[in-house]
């Protein structure tokens, strides 16, 4: 029988088998989303808590670098995406040998790494605690003063304290010092480098060095931990070195450009400002009196009085410039926000509303921040205060001085501003990475230091259960550091303290008055829980009880301050002003050849004084007449002098005023006789006239 000759699979034609492009373009819109979940996620995100133009660079990244990806870009140059396809990481072996040759000196690293996990360690500890104080704040804090998530984000461009081109530099310095002494304790230990690496993310966003992993799994516990503690420990130590570049090289050698006292702050609503004087102006003089202290600058003030209007001579930005400044009432403002340091002279003198301090105090600080604790912090508040990079207003304040002196000063500044930067990015990367929790250094540090512990005093149980025991504290740690973190966001915002609404109020029965005239206050419409009320009236006077009443003797303007407490002891203080004009009258007798003296102490805050009166000529001789001489003498000197004949019972009327010039300090009224047969009389109406209260 005949065989039927069949084809079998070998004489079949075989095709080419083309590889499968991905296409997207025909894909159903949903196909998209669940493809770009966590990318449209994060997106959303953005938009929500206001960062437009990050996300629009994201979107315009992550689009960009997908494509290239895609398109098989990336891997010409020995790219690759991860983390969500979003970022790029670049491995190269460039700066094996470096680390190979650094790491020949085992023993000095081996001492080094010591020192660095205790030091690390300590951090760590110091970081918890930290977190966890903060986060009993919470309930301290009002609800709307929360952290802002922007702040949280220790990225350049992103955070806005953090400098976008001082910010990259300083943070990939911080980065590569990071990784590199992990690379040179990796070699130390003889465990193989496998590569080296960025991670970019619009720009350079972390480096990283790769150990042999098998390598890393048979190292000794200690040799591991001082592996992971390279890392922060190097950020500290290149923390320190820049710190003390930036204060004891670039910042002693700052001196003043000019003699004067900086405006350190303006308050608004007083002289100063609205006389347009601002921060950072170096006051060099007010009037003709020339300022080179703060002590100065007090003084010069202690001679004014309110109303008084000062020409005052600044440098602006280098720039020379003057300012009218209409002077306010010291009294009032430490009355409003001061007010247990109010005492009542100061009620009618002269007040700028200008904070002041010396240049080289500024200075003194930043170059010895460990002198105080306020100091330092200060120290590293300096983004938060504007003042890191050196904005312009500083640096015209300063020249640098000495070696350093002989840079331009564009170099200078800008060397000083990068050491600022790479010492606060390497503080931040350094304790940041010191937290205990995986996959920061921190975290492995702890978790190798929890199972050398249980090594040494568990020996009984197993490696499994060891194991076990220590990833579940390493995960409920490490969970523990990021709540506390962002409890930080919304702690506040849950448990955070409402205000207590305390608001002290005075009702009065009038503003303006003589002396003698008599005012009630009453602190009924106070909103709070009060349970006391201290009264003060600005002489010396005071009262409790919720309505009281008073007298002035004494004209001027007068502050009554009111002291609501409730059952805690907190505290509002409310004032109220109080305009008394004086009115004081009075007569007598000057035999011939003598002289009466009528003398008065005119407060601040006269507007006019006027007096006027009546003599009468009363020798008893009707063919002789008294001759009479009246002098008004004033803080400037003589106001007013006048001399008159009277016969025996004539009455001659006089009149003296005054609105403009000094009134404020002593003055008196001669009424003197000429010779001996020149006896009078006299009588007198002496008014003092002071600022309304209105």
């Amino acid at each position: 029988m005949a065989q039927k000759k069949t084809e079998t699979d070998e004489d079949m034609p075989i095709e080419e088998v083309k590889p499968i492009e991905p296409d997207f373009s025909g894909l159903p819109i949903e196909i998209h989303i669940r493809r770009h979940f966590q990318f449209i996620f994060i997106l959303s995100i953005c938009l929500f808590l206001g960062y437009f133009v990050f996300a629009l660079t994201l979107l315009a990244w992550v689009t960009s670098v997908r494509w290239a990806d895609n398109e098989g870009h990336l891997a010409k140059y020995n790219l690759e995406l991860v983390w969500g396809r979003s970022f790029i990481m670049w491995r190269t072996d460039w700066g094996k040998d470096f680390i190979e040759n650094l790491s020949q000196y085992r023993t000095f690293w081996k001492r080094v790494g010591d020192v660095w996990v205790v030091t690390v360690f300590t951090i760590m500890v110091l970081m918890f605690l930290l977190l966890v104080w903060q986060a009993t704040l919470a309930w301290q804090i009002p609800k709307s003063a929360s952290v802002s998530p922007k702040m949280m984000i220790g990225l350049p461009g992103l955070n806005p304290v953090i400098p976008l081109w001082y910010g990259i530099l300083a943070l990939g310095i911080a980065m590569v010092i990071h990784e590199f002494s992990h690379g040179i304790l990796s070699r130390v230990a003889d465990v193989k480098v496998k590569a080296l690496g960025l991670l970019l993310f619009i720009f350079p966003v972390g480096a990283f060095v790769e150990p042999d992993e098998e390598g890393m799994k048979s190292m000794k516990k200690w040799e591991r931990m001082r592996l992971y503690a390279a890392g922060p420990g190097s950020n500290m130590v290149v923390a320190i070195i820049c710190s003390l570049m930036f204060s004891w090289v670039m910042v002693s050698s700052l001196e003043p450009s000019n003699e004067g006292v900086l405006s350190a702050s303006v308050v608004v609503d007083y002289g100063g400002e609205e006389a347009g004087l601002e921060p950072w102006m170096l006051i060099t003089a007010i009037d003709d009196q020339e300022i080179t202290s703060a002590d100065d600058f007090s003084d010069a003030l202690n001679e004014t009085y309110v109303g008084q209007v000062v020409n005052v001579s600044v440098l602006d930005k280098g720039n020379p410039d003057t300012y009218q400044v209409t002077l306010s009432d010291k009294g009032s403002y430490y009355l409003k926000y001061y007010p247990d340091n109010y005492e009542p002279w100061m009620s009618g003198k002269g007040f700028m509303g200008i904070a002041v301090v010396n240049p080289d105090a500024i200075t003194e600080n930043l170059a010895h921040p460990a002198n105080s604790g306020g100091s330092m912090l200060q120290y590293i508040t300096l983004p938060f205060q504007d003042l890191q990079p050196f904005p312009e207003h500083f640096t015209a304040l300063f020249e640098p001085t000495g070696i350093v002196g002989i840079l331009p000063d564009n170099i200078f500044w800008i060397l000083a501003n990068c050491f600022y930067w790479i010492f606060w990015l390497n503080l931040m990367v350094g304790l940041t990475n010191a937290l205990p929790a995986v996959p920061l250094d921190g975290g492995f540090i702890f978790a190798d230091g929890v199972t050398g512990i249980l090594d040494k005093v568990k020996k009984s149980w197993s490696e499994e259960k060891k194991e076990t025991i220590v990833d579940n504290l390493v995960g409920v740690l490490a969970f523990s550091v990021i709540f506390l973190v962002f409890w930080q966001l919304i702690g506040p915002k849950l448990v955070g303290v409402d205000p207590v609404i305390l608001d002290a109020n005075i009702d009065a029965s009038g503003n303006e008055g003589f002396n003698g005239d008599v005012f009630t206050f009453d602190a009924s419409g106070s909103e709070g829980s009060f349970v006391s009320y201290e009264w003060e009236f600005g002489d010396g006077s005071s009262d409790t009880g919720e309505r009281v009443s008073y007298n002035w003797s004494e004209g001027g303007v007068y502050f009554v301050v009111l002291t609501a407490k409730d059952s805690e002891d907190r505290q509002s203080v409310e004032f109220y002003q109080v305009t008394i004009d004086y009115t004081g009258t009075g007569s007598g007798e000057v035999p011939g050849g003598q002289e009466d003296v009528v003398s008065a102490m005119v407060n601040p805050y006269v507007n006019k004084i006027k007096i006027s009166g009546n003599i009468t000529g009363d020798n008893g001789l009707p063919l002789v007449a008294s001759s009479v001489t009246i002098t008004i003498n004033g803080p400037a000197g003589t106001e007013f002098t006048e001399t008159y004949t009277l016969n025996n019972g004539q009455r001659q009327p006089f009149t003296f005023s005054i609105d403009e010039g000094e009134m404020v300090g002593d003055w008196e009224m001669i009424l003197e006789s000429n010779d001996a047969a020149s006896d009078f009389t006299y009588e007198y109406d002496w008014f003092n006239y002071f600022q309304s209260s209105n």
